[in-house]
């Protein structure tokens, strides 16, 4: 499943090239809303005259996906620029975008963001009607997705900051409000064994989806197995999905 956010999440000033004993430091601006992912677009403005900026765009593996150079011919400080990037063909949710700004003297600031989203393929425990407790014998469902876990932390976490995210549903058996509670529970029993079993290094939030974003759309009171799920992502922005609650630390 990919999720479309906007959200950045690693706003970082990675270099800065000055001479000694300048009378004004160069300063890059871009906020949250400077950034449009679905438009491939950056916006941004710098305290002195622009002469270029260049974006590297790189997979998590450090790989370059596509690059990009902007010249806006001494435009004047304060002025908001732009620079956009083509499509990264299927990475759009998992790139490092290295931004460098150089003004008319040849000075340059540096920034980037790191974005990762991915989802562990899993087999959802059962639990019992009503309960959250994991049985002894759907404990090799978690062990098996564990191992896939760890795998990619181990892979992807020296590369950046991963948070795991546990999110419950349930099918429509039931009242709405006590579906709520019900996945919530599930998905905090889930990222408990976890946490329990070594995934100890990285945040980890929770969130009840109850049975208002269903896999299979059925009608109310309907026992749908499909329906009675969890997801797994490891990531490094909040997934943004419909449904009730927010992601909550665990």
């Amino acid at each position: 499943m990919r999720v479309v956010s906007i959200i950045v999440t690693v706003f970082v000033v990675i270099g800065l090239a000055l001479p000694a004993g300048a009378k004004k430091r160069l300063k890059l601006q871009i906020s949250k809303d400077d950034v449009d992912l679905v438009n491939r677009t950056l916006y941004f403005k710098l305290n002195k005259p622009a002469d270029s900026a260049q974006i590297k765009i790189y997979t998590p593996d450090g790989e370059l996906l596509t690059e990009k150079v902007e010249l806006y011919n001494g435009a004047q400080a304060g002025k908001k620029l732009s620079i956009g990037w083509s499509s990264l063909l299927g990475n759009e949710d998992n790139f490092r975008l290295d931004l460098k700004v150089t003004d008319v003297d040849g000075f340059w600031v540096s920034w980037e963001i790191i974005r990762f989203y991915l989802e562990i393929p899993h087999e959802d425990v059962v639990f019992e009607t009503g309960k959250w407790t994991i049985r002894p014998s759907e404990a090799h469902k978690l062990d098996s997705a564990l191992k896939l876990l760890v795998g990619a932390l181990k892979k992807y976490g020296r590369l950046v900051q991963c948070h795991l995210y546990v999110g419950g549903f349930t099918d429509t058996v039931g009242s709405i409000s006590a579906n709520r509670e019900l996945s919530r529970n599930r998905a905090k029993s889930i990222a408990r064994y976890f946490r329990s079993h070594g995934v100890k290094r990285i945040p980890i939030f929770v969130r009840g989806f109850g049975e208002e974003s269903l896999k299979v759309k059925t009608g109310d009171s309907v026992d749908e197995e499909r329906n009675r799920r969890a997801i797994y992502i490891i990531s490094t922005f909040p997934p943004e999905m419909a449904g009730p609650g927010s992601w909550q630390s665990l």
